[in-house]
């Protein structure tokens, strides 16, 4: 066959998720992020829940991340 496509993510990358997932939480779902940069807590929040699925999928598409 071909070469793996999906790979597991290490332990490192679910720890950064998890935590980027929970700030994304608070700050969309609670307010409880202060604003940075003209971005609200919402904003915030948002992105960083983007950027916690973004380094799941990073995870588990390129071996070692």
């Amino acid at each position: 066959m071909g070469r793996r496509m999906n790979f597991t993510p290490r332990l490192p990358t679910i720890i950064v998720a998890l935590a980027l997932v929970l700030i994304g939480m608070l700050g969309t779902f609670g307010g409880l992020l202060p604003n940075i940069a003209g971005l609200g807590s919402e904003a915030l929040g948002a992105w960083a829940l983007i950027a916690g699925g973004a380094v799941m999928l990073l995870g588990m598409v390129f071996e070692g991340i």
